[in-house]
């Protein structure tokens, strides 16, 4: 013989209390259900928690293992929907049960169903009725593997239901947009290396070949035989006059461009022509607020809905902004000092192909 007797009461949040009270005279196993068929592609799911036994009688996980008279009390969290209630009573047990009553208290209770057999039927259960305060419902057997599952309209009570699909939608279940979440920080620290890797422009030697050229052609410089002279003519920018300097008259040889300053002019005339932009201030903001809006969301969907990783991935993806801000050197028109597919070169080449250069164009202008 196998009987429960069941006690369920609804707390103001929206939990319930379940109190089991079984006598059974050989071992029987039953599980508390977590997660039970609401259509063909959802489930509902509940949170059993605070399990607590006493008598003869053992718990793994959620599975009870009865081999005498036993108390089972625990918390169950995720039945409230709609202003609807609805719980398994029991069920889940590996042997036939003789006789099952229940009684459900909660405020407001105005109708109520009681449902037994498989999961997911609507056989009524051999018994049910409103009493004062909630309900009282009795099955006289209940099959193997059956279950028993009230659904009762309450007062106002806080909803606290969580379904999940399944099959085809499985892949949206919980867990699924934390894992986008972090696939999309991947990606996006993925692009973000690689802007910054076409946009960071290289330290080596400035190449100054061009800007060279463009002063002999212009009056300003004149080489040959290896030696230097200067001329007067139109007048030159800041970084003109330094890499005129860089040359000053006599062997070419002697020419000692200072690489850090020539660049630092460079770099200040193309931001003055708006050939180049720095944009680190508007990165590092960028960073910030991402990384707060990161620190907002973990907060918000840790105390409601979960999946609080997506808030820790905007925060790190926020937090990798703005530690790249100094790195970050926007572009607009061709690259400055290290033309496209000309590789660095010590500067001695450099010297040697501005002679030959210059040579070849006064050869020309000579004829």
């Amino acid at each position: 013989m196998l009987a429960d007797d069941v006690t369920v009461t609804t707390a103001q949040d929206g939990q319930l209390t379940v109190i089991e009270r079984i006598v059974t005279d050989a071992p029987a196993r039953h599980r508390i259900a977590e997660r039970v068929p609401v259509s063909d592609d959802e489930d509902r799911l509940y949170s059993i928690t605070d399990l607590q036994i006493s008598g003869a009688a053992t718990a793994d996980g959620t599975t009870v293992t009865v081999t005498g008279p036993a108390t089972v009390t625990y918390t169950v969290d995720g039945a409230v929907a709609a202003g609807q209630v609805r719980v398994q009573l029991t069920g889940g047990w590996d042997r036939s049960v003789d006789r099952v009553t229940a009684t459900f208290s909660a405020p407001g209770v105005s109708t109520a169903d009681c449902y037994a057999g498989r999961p997911g039927s609507s056989r009524q259960c051999t018994f049910s009725e409103l009493r004062r305060g909630g309900v009282h419902a009795e099955q006289n057997v209940l099959r193997q593997g059956d279950r028993i599952e009230l659904a009762v309209q309450t007062g106002p009570l806080p909803e606290n239901a969580r379904f999940v699909p399944t099959g085809p939608l499985a892949a949206f279940a919980p867990g699924f947009p934390t894992v986008l979440g972090g696939l999309a920080l991947v990606l996006y620290l993925l692009i973000g290396a690689g802007v910054l890797r076409r946009r960071t422009r290289p330290r080596g030697e400035l190449d100054l070949t061009g800007t060279v050229l463009d002063l002999v052609a212009r009056g300003h410089l004149r080489i040959a035989d290896g030696q230097v002279s200067h001329g007067e003519a139109d007048p030159l920018t800041p970084f003109e006059l330094a890499v005129k300097t860089a040359f000053p008259p006599g062997p070419l040889s002697a020419a000692r461009p200072d690489q850090a300053a020539l660049r630092a002019l460079l770099d200040a005339e193309a931001h003055r022509h708006g050939w180049l932009s720095a944009r680190q201030p508007h990165v590092r903001l960028a960073g910030l607020l991402l990384a707060a809006a990161g620190i907002v969301t973990t907060v918000v969907l840790a105390l409601t809905v979960g999946e609080a990783l997506i808030g820790v991935a905007l925060l790190i993806a926020g937090i990798a902004t703005f530690l790249a801000a100094p790195l970050v050197q926007p572009r607009r028109g061709r690259a400055l000092g290290t033309p496209a597919g000309r590789a660095q070169s010590p500067l001695a080449a450099e010297i040697d192909a501005i002679q030959a250069l210059a040579e070849r164009r006064s050869a020309v202008s000579a004829q």
